[in-house]
């Protein structure tokens, strides 16, 4: 029973909210409208026909784009790098390693092999990634697989 009177009462302020304001007998008029408002109300045959009025305008809210997919492939995957051709910067028979290519990117070499490398010598090295995480000095860190002096 409490629930339908509740019920109830909500629908009575919801459709109350909705209607029309009522007209406090204290704020109607007690004077009727004057003349001008009676004829301009009634149409004559010269009157134009009234405009419809224009819908107000919208702004709209700014919406994200919608996320897109998420990518088809794993995104942490490390590329192959295959062959680097550049400048040993630094003495070294393991197992780090520095080298510099002619544009300016160096690389922090990691071999277990105990290859010697002299600083100066210009280097082709065969790399791949690596799984480790050691600190070889500065530049991209990359396993070195095979070095061949080049002439």
């Amino acid at each position: 029973m409490n629930g339908r009177l509740v019920l109830a009462t909500a629908i009575t302020l919801f459709v109350a909210g909705c209607s029309a304001p009522a007209v406090q007998p204290e704020s109607a008029p007690s004077s009727p409208p004057p003349a001008t408002e009676a004829v301009a109300a009634k149409p004559t045959k010269s009157a134009e026909p009234a405009k419809p009025a224009e819908p107000a305008k919208r702004t709209s809210i700014p919406v994200d784009p919608p996320a897109s997919d998420p990518p088809a492939g794993a995104t942490d995957v490390i590329k192959k790098t295959a062959w680097v051709v550049g400048t040993v910067t630094k003495d070294s028979s393991g197992p780090c390693y520095n080298l510099e290519t002619d544009e300016g990117t160096q690389y922090a070499l990691h071999s277990t092999a105990g290859t010697k490398l002299v600083k100066g010598t210009r280097m082709r090295i065969k790399t791949a990634p690596t799984k480790l995480r050691i600190d070889c000095g500065p530049g991209r860190l990359l396993e070195m697989v095979s070095a061949e002096p080049l002439r």
